[in-house]
């Protein structure tokens, strides 16, 4: 019966033994970075890499209509801070009326945004 039982385990091991190489060239300074984060997580260098290239997420860069977007994000900015100065120099009554304008534009601005943009999610091994 033992017999049969090696047997059986061993037909199990060679059903998942990893058959396909997948190289790659790497300087030898981040060859070197992926040593140390496979040690560091406790794996070998292979499982290290198999597991970041089936669970790891590539983000896209981002299109030139984002970036656009983002700078007049980034523009609406400087006119809060105007009205910010405005609101702590002659109050906040006398600026309400346009921080409501303001917002309604930073969320138009917002919402044109891609929802790639927005969803996007830090992930790391």
């Amino acid at each position: 019966m033992y017999q049969n039982k090696s047997k059986s385990n061993e037909s199990s091991v060679r059903k998942k033994t990893k058959k396909k190489v997948l190289s790659a060239r790497f300087l030898e300074i981040e060859y070197q970075a992926l040593k140390k984060r496979a040690k560091d997580a406790g794996v070998t260098l292979s499982k290290f890499t198999r597991v970041v290239l089936l669970s790891g997420k590539i983000v896209q860069r981002i299109s030139k209509s984002d970036a656009e977007t983002l700078r007049k994000l980034s523009g609406e900015a400087n006119n809060l801070n105007q009205l910010a100065r405005a609101a702590n120099k002659d109050g906040f009554t006398n600026v309400a009326k346009d921080l409501v304008s303001l917002k309604a534009v930073i969320v138009n601005i917002i919402n044109q945004l891609s929802h790639d943009w927005k969803s996007y999610e830090k992930s790391s091994f």
